[in-house]
């Protein structure tokens, strides 16, 4: 699959107290963790983009990730889509930030089905009536724009969907295919945190759903 994936973990982190989101734990993983687990489902090409050197070097050595700093620093998602591409060795990429621990592959490839269909440059999901692009699929086109724009002094990530042809995916046809639509769902802020605590991670749900099914079989 000519596919690789992106995850920006570039941002400061203000609204979080000035931690890096990327390492915030849910159950036993960090998001981070989770995110390279997810991507490699479907890629076996990853770029993290950080510009925090200690970082990257962690990631290189305990992942196995390529890790780069953005080429132009500080302007954003656009930004980090620019040095992304410029990394990575396929004509298309499923970019994923790093503050959403629920990422799917399964979005991600019914969203690169998608704008290889309809042949255009970019693939954005449309959940809640809300663009997600930074948890969507873009092309070598929308990479070349984004170029572009930074040089124009253009950050905004709108500015870039103002000037591709993209496709839209909204609730309806992901949930038609059996996925949930909380895979964009980011965590901002200390209280968005303590809301995604609340709930047992997937791998929790697992070990329980694995003990629940032994009690179970040792009752026979």
């Amino acid at each position: 699959m000519e596919l690789s994936a992106i995850i920006l973990a570039g941002g400061t982190g203000r609204r979080m107290g000035m931690r890096n989101k990327a390492l915030l734990k849910w159950g036993a993983e960090t998001f981070i963790r989770r995110q390279i687990q997810e991507c490699r489902k479907i890629t076996d090409e990853i770029v993290v983009v950080s510009n925090d050197e200690s970082f990257c070097a962690q990631l290189r050595s305990g992942e196995g990730v390529v890790a780069v700093p953005d080429r132009i620093p500080g302007e954003g998602p656009l930004a980090g889509l620019d040095a992304g591409f410029f990394a990575v060795s396929r004509p298309n990429v499923w970019l994923v930030a790093c503050d959403q621990p629920m990422a799917s592959a399964d979005a991600a490839l019914c969203l690169f089905r998608r704008m290889c269909r309809e042949q255009t440059d970019a693939a954005i999901p449309e959940l809640e009536g809300r663009l997600q692009p930074l948890h969507a699929i873009y092309g070598k086109h929308a990479a070349e724009m984004a170029a572009q724009l930074l040089r124009q002094g253009e950050r905004r990530m709108r500015a870039l969907l103002d000037r591709i042809r993209w496709s839209k995916v909204d609730d309806a046809e992901f949930l038609r295919l059996g996925i949930a639509t909380s895979f964009a769902q980011d965590v901002d802020t200390p209280a968005d945190y303590e809301r995604l605590c609340r709930h047992p991670a997937p791998d929790i749900m697992e070990r329980i759903m694995d003990a629940t099914q032994e009690r179970g079989d040792g009752d026979d």
